[in-house]
């Protein structure tokens, strides 16, 4: 029978949460403000394609730590490559956020169905071992430092959640 751990019922929650606290950070953000990037180099728009990649790496290291009894090294990537490479620029935020949501959403309803033993699986990631239940706290703590982020940089640039 599937039964979350205990210690991770909070983290699931916050997981689960991450993409209407992104959705919160940019309610009102106009689309002057989202392509604009601040003194970090990375806009609004960049935040939110991250963090749909970064949720897309996400969902294929954990389909491969629950289904595979010995997985692969898993894939790492450089963000600051895959935001040159791969367009941020000239990327949907629309589309970003809705992908975000959508894996997010997948992933939670994954993680549901197994016993709690299958949260100590792992796998290799960029030469360190990761277990499920790792993965989990890092998505959760991603999606609130982004939330963060997106405000700060609205703060940033003259701008304010609401206006």
């Amino acid at each position: 029978m599937a039964r979350l751990p205990a210690d991770l019922e909070d983290v699931l929650a916050r997981y689960v949460r991450g993409p209407a606290l992104v959705r919160e950070a940019v309610n009102g953000a106009g689309p002057g403000v989202i392509s604009r990037a601040g003194s970090g180099g990375w806009s609004v728009r960049d935040v939110l394609v991250h963090l749909a990649d970064a949720e897309l790496v996400r969902a294929s290291r954990l389909r491969f730590m629950l289904a595979e009894e010995e997985p692969p090294a898993l894939p790492g990537f450089d963000e600051g490559r895959w935001k040159r490479r791969l367009q941020y620029l000239w990327r949907s935020p629309e589309a970003a956020l809705a992908l975000y949501d959508a894996l997010v959403y997948s992933n939670a309803e994954l993680l549901r169905q197994f016993p709690a033993e299958a949260f100590g699986r792992d796998g290799l990631v960029d030469g360190e071992r990761v277990t499920v239940a790792e993965l989990l706290q890092r998505g959760a703590a991603h999606s609130e430092e982004h939330a963060d982020q997106i405000r700060a940089l609205r703060a940033e640039l003259g701008d304010r959640p609401g206006r």
